[in-house]
């Protein structure tokens, strides 16, 4: 009983690579499979490399905040917004 099981077991798996051997429908998913890997692999390394898209874009946002960082005036006391450096227009600082 097993080893006719198996018989018949053997005879569908050869019968199904013979099948598999003589199907060319697969083909083109596999060609458009390895297309899909290779533009994969490319956009992984034009975006994450160490000289990509993004690491200049971070480099770029990083410059920005150092930029926007050193920009920033401070306020004067009293709460009126207004640098403490300043002066009121029509007044002498002496």
């Amino acid at each position: 009983m097993l080893s006719n099981i198996s018989r018949k077991a053997n005879m569908a798996v050869t019968e199904g690579l013979r099948n598999f051997k003589n199907d060319q429908k697969g083909v083109t998913a596999i060609e458009y499979g390895l297309i899909a890997i290779a533009v994969a692999v490319l956009i992984v390394s034009v975006f994450y490399g160490n000289t990509g898209f993004i690491k200049t874009l971070q480099g770029k946002f990083d410059n920005l905040t150092t930029t926007i960082s050193s920009a920033v005036v401070t306020t004067g006391t009293g709460g009126t917004g207004t640098n403490s450096s300043s002066t009121t227009p029509g007044t002498n600082q002496q």
